[in-house]
């Protein structure tokens, strides 16, 4: 199974890394041209899913990066944001009870946070597939998903977390490197699974 040290060494080994993630934090960072970084992330699971290198693509064919990135954005709100939105709306009732609870109001948000980064990861994997919505938003075969790493997505969500609060006045930077890592990641944990499973001996 890989582990997000080793995505980590392949993405980031290439001398233009910094650049290219540069370029996907500008874009990220305006308006409709975001849809050109989520689709270069979309190009990361991708590879991933196809048992491609892992390297950083070079920033080119625009035009499939914009429609790819479109098609990301949506299943990055219906997975990735929709469900942080239900978590803080959650906290609402334990900011209106009679006894301070400090940081234990944000509570509800916690599975949210964790789940944001595999969810998006399973459903655009998913999407990839057939290339139909449906398949990237079946709850069941995302659940199915995430069980099958066993909890091995947590230290990878948490580090994603880490990296986002720790460098947050880099903000865009450290979101778009987080997100490139954390979905190549997964996707390539998803892949290594599917094979594992076609590799196991069946019994009659």
């Amino acid at each position: 199974m890989p582990t997000l040290e080793q995505v980590c060494k392949r993405l980031f080994s290439d001398s233009t890394w910094f650049v290219k993630c540069v370029a996907g934090a500008l874009l990220l960072a305006v308006p409709v041209a975001h849809f050109f970084a989520f689709g270069y992330l979309y190009a990361l699971v991708d590879r991933a899913r196809r048992g491609e290198s892992l390297e950083l693509p070079e920033w080119e064919d625009w035009r499939r990066l914009f429609s790819n990135g479109v098609i990301a954005f949506v299943i990055f709100l219906a997975l990735g944001v929709v469900p942080l939105i239900a978590g803080w709306l959650l906290t609402w009732p334990f900011r209106w009870l009679p006894i301070d609870l400090g940081v234990l109001v944000y509570l509800p948000l916690a599975p949210a946070i964790m789940a944001a980064a595999p969810l998006t990861a399973a459903g655009i994997y998913q999407y990839q597939k057939r290339e139909q919505y449906r398949d990237a938003l079946r709850a069941y075969v995302l659940v199915l998903m995430l069980a099958s790493s066993k909890g091995r997505f947590l230290i990878p969500s948490f580090a994603f977390v880490g990296l986002i609060v720790t460098l947050s006045p880099l903000m865009t930077f450290t979101l778009f490197v987080g997100l490139a890592a954390s979905l190549t990641f997964f996707a390539a944990f998803f892949r290594a699974v599917e094979e594992s499973r076609k590799a196991a001996p069946r019994f009659p």
